[in-house]
């Protein structure tokens, strides 16, 4: 079911009222006096996002203000994609209609096709396409997985050709919802946007990153709602 523009903007007024962070307070070490607030700020905020992940053990890695937002959103006839499995593809195949969820990690993508098994999920199609090639094994800090722009990121999108191909086997405008939170962030996006219905929900996890600045660029018409933890951000956009 598509989300109206004015369901969509009186959940972000709900969301604004009480937010669990209004904005993202990282910058990079060339911002002086913002730079050590920063520093300061940070273990604060690790701890608090921390303390609601142990009060809510069951609940999607992203942002808890995008969580509630979703829950606001989404129906129970909703179709739905997931670039990205885990704690996310039980928590949304009980509130969709069907979830196909896509993974690169062949050890995760077992695990949690064990656990979709014995909850008895019956909704969710779930996919593997491993990555092509070898892959350069790098170690990012969060400040470096934040400001480190596209052409110095050195796992390429193009090693994930199998895995952001698959959406492509959906009909244009037959997704009601696409949740952007696995590898090749920027390229999946960018292949959802065709699949989504008008009035259909496109979420990006981590979407300070400024490597997917071409996904902001791509959505910069569409209504959103914008959720942070402080340190990382999850945004939510309506297709008009």
């Amino acid at each position: 079911m598509a989300v109206s523009k004015e369901k969509l903007l009186e959940v972000k007024r709900q969301i604004e009222l009480n937010p669990f962070a209004r904005r993202n307070i990282a910058v990079n070490r060339d911002s002086g006096l913002a730079y050590w607030f920063y520093r300061i700020r940070r273990p604060l905020l690790k701890k608090k996002y921390a303390h609601y992940q142990k009060r809510n053990p069951h609940k999607p890695w992203l942002t808890p203000d995008a969580i509630k937002a979703l829950e606001m959103l989404l129906q129970p006839t909703d179709i739905g994609l997931e670039y990205g499995s885990g704690r996310s593809t039980k928590f949304f195949a009980s509130k969709l209609q069907h979830l196909t969820s896509i993974e690169h990690h062949e050890g995760w993508y077992q695990k949690v096709k064990e656990e979709l098994k014995a909850e008895g999920l019956t909704n969710v199609k779930y996919l593997l396409a491993v990555p092509k090639g070898s892959i350069p094994q790098v170690h990012f800090t969060s400040e470096a997985q934040h400001f480190t722009p596209e052409k110095e990121y050195p796992i390429e999108d193009k090693y994930f050709k199998d895995y952001i191909s698959l959406i492509e086997d959906f009909p244009e405008s037959h997704l009601d919802f696409a949740l952007i939170d696995g590898r090749a962030r920027k390229s999946c996006a960018l292949k959802a946007i065709d699949k989504i219905k008008s009035g259909g929900l496109l979420v990006l996890d981590n979407a300070e990153r400024v490597r997917y600045e071409k996904v902001h660029g791509a959505l910069k018409t569409w209504d959103k709602i914008f959720t942070t933890t402080g340190l990382t951000d999850t945004v939510i956009w309506r297709k008009p």
